[in-house]
């Protein structure tokens, strides 16, 4: 595994990655394991309103063929599809989550995100996934603080590598929204 936060030059020949130093970065494939749950955490905070409003959210996959027919409900738009990641794995979405509140900050939010999911497939949850090993994936560093419990992992990925980024943020960025069109019309 290994981080990537900057791209300059790709020299395809030797599979590293050039930036202006002349220093090389490696490249090592994402490799999803089928008895591990990765939930995929972001947030999104409106730095621009007196009022603050972050949002959070996760998106929970797991890689394992067997498990192919819970992708059948209904958890968001993102649900019914079984996505490819980068190299080419097979992913099923088993939940999706999204919260938002005022007067807070990206990071709070994530982390009730993360909260959230370690209550619905965490060791202590009950859940036909509670065996599996977990691992947060986000690109944002601060969840590293995170106090993580036993059998669970955080991974800071780059965000335009993976589509789940992208996917996960703009779920935060929509509940942050529609808590303060909800807060508009009241």
């Amino acid at each position: 595994f290994g981080f990537l936060f900057f791209q300059h030059h790709h020299d395809k020949n030797s599979n590293k990655l050039k930036h202006d130093l002349d220093i090389y970065v490696y490249i090592h494939p994402m490799k999803f394991d089928s008895k591990t749950l990765y939930i995929w955490v972001g947030g999104s905070c409106d730095y621009a309103h007196k009022e603050r409003a972050g949002g959070g959210a996760y998106i929970a996959e797991i890689y394992d063929e067997s498990l192919r027919p819970l992708s059948n409900d209904a958890h968001s738009s993102l649900s019914n599809k079984s996505r490819s990641s980068s190299r080419e794995q097979s992913a099923t979405i088993i939940g999706t989550y999204t919260t938002a509140d005022f007067n807070t900050k990206e990071f709070q939010m994530i982390y009730r995100a993360m909260d959230h999911a370690l209550a619905q497939f965490g060791s202590d949850s009950g859940s036909a996934f509670a065996n599996r090993k977990i691992v947060f994936l986000s690109n944002v560093q601060y969840i590293q603080n995170y106090p993580k419990p036993e059998n669970v992992e955080v991974r800071i990925l780059p965000y335009h590598k993976f589509p789940q980024q992208k996917q996960v943020h703009d779920l935060a960025s929509e509940a942050m929204q529609k808590l303060r069109n909800d807060k508009v019309q009241q």
